[in-house]
């Protein structure tokens, strides 16, 4: 008689774990192309027309410069999606002390002001939860400065509720049912179910949007 023995299926966090890190090598693999490829084309070819413009200035082509315009606005956006790309875990100032930071950056360089209020403590939260809860939040802020138009933004942070809540509003532009679902929130999505909790955005035409991430109950 033969007998069959089934193998135990691997636990959930442990094939969790492991699909987090097929898309980490998989975003430092595009990371590593964009910035070898791409980035750096753009930036000889950037350098080639300023040489160019540089020493003509008698002879100041309109074309060409909107070309170098072009070229300069091509750069710093595949600059910005490596950033993106390659996100930066949270450092000894915890989480609060790095959304204030962040907050801080995009008063000064967006002019947007991020309004941030927290009930409880982090500690709360184990440290995969605040990581998770750091990266969506920068996210979403990255959301609400290229696409809201939104000058205000408010972060609230219900740590001590069951289950946590991180919400993240803005009063811009909005978008319609269907619309919004890029990357960036395919990868909030993604983040909040890797904790056992889920994301949800509420979004209005006119009258901004509102992320919602919930922690496991």
């Amino acid at each position: 008689m033969t007998e069959t023995v089934g193998r135990e299926n691997p636990p959930a966090g442990v094939l969790q774990q492991a699909a987090e890190s097929a898309v980490a090598r998989e975003r430092a693999r595009i990371s590593r192309e964009l910035h070898d490829g791409l980035a750096a084309e753009l930036a000889g070819a950037i350098s080639l027309f300023k040489v160019y413009l540089e020493s003509h200035p008698d002879h100041r082509d309109e074309t060409l410069v909107n070309v170098f315009d072009i070229l300069e606005k091509m750069l710093k956006h595949v600059r910005d999606t490596l950033a993106e790309l390659r996100p930066r875990p949270l450092g000894s100032d915890g989480l609060a002390g790095e959304l204030r930071t962040q907050a801080e950056d995009f008063a000064r360089l967006y002019s947007i002001r991020v309004e941030i209020s927290i009930q409880g403590t982090e500690e709360m939260l184990t440290a995969q939860q605040r990581e998770v809860v750091y990266q969506v939040v920068r996210e979403a802020l990255t959301n609400v400065r290229k696409h809201s138009g939104s000058s205000i933004c408010r972060v609230r942070m219900r740590l001590a509720a069951h289950p946590f809540l991180v919400e993240v509003a803005d009063e811009g532009r909005g978008f319609s049912a269907g619309l919004g679902g890029g990357y960036g929130m395919v990868g909030m999505r993604e983040r909040a179910a890797g904790i056992g909790g889920r994301l949800e955005v509420v979004s209005t035409e006119g009258k901004g949007t509102t992320v919602f991430l919930f922690g496991p109950n």
